[in-house]
This record gives C-alpha cells, structure tokens and sequence, in this order.
C-alpha cells in the first residue's frame, strides 16, 4: 500500500509541465480566456467551422505547413482552406454548396 506522500509524487509525475506552468504569460493569457464570456468582443473571431478534416502528413510536408502559415499569419485550418480552393481553382472543380 502506498503511503499519502508517494501518491502525491506520482500526480506530480503525472502533471509534468502542465502543472508547473513556467510560462507565465501563456498561463495569464489562459486565465483571461477562461473568465471571458463566449460573445465577449476581446475573444479572436474567425470563421465558424463545422467539420473536422484530420490528416496524417510527412516531416517534410509539415515543415512546409508551418513555415507558411508563419509567413501569412495563417491558422492550421486557414492554410488548409486556401490550399484546398487553390487547387479546385486550378482544376476546374466547383463546389456543391
């Protein structure tokens, strides 16, 4: 049987960085996200996405995804839809909406 203090070890373990929050900033901007109300106007408003797409890429192709999404400002999801308008504008497709 474990002792009160080993198991208090092993959460600790178990937290890792998440519990110790060494980034100061990020954990004051998390707490200030948290207490905003969902139509709060400070919150970062983009457009409302309704699917989920997951994809498995290479090291390569992420490095490429990353480097353009810095370069443009661009969020993950962002990058995808341009790319992804791009090319059915390049080929011709048309969407069914």
């Amino acid at each position: 049987m474990s002792t009160l203090d080993e198991d208090g070890r092993e959460f600790e373990a178990l937290l890792g960085g998440f519990g110790t929050h060494t980034d100061v900033e990020k954990r004051a901007r998390a707490e200030r996200m948290a207490a905003m109300r969902p139509n709060d106007g400070r919150r970062r408003r983009g457009p409302v996405r309704a699917h989920q797409f997951n994809v498995r890429i290479t090291d390569l192709t992420r490095s490429l995804a990353k480097k353009l999404c810095e370069a443009n400002d661009w969020s993950q999801a962002e990058l995808v839809e341009a790319a992804i308008a791009e090319f059915a504008k390049q080929k011709g497709v048309t969407p069914d909406v």
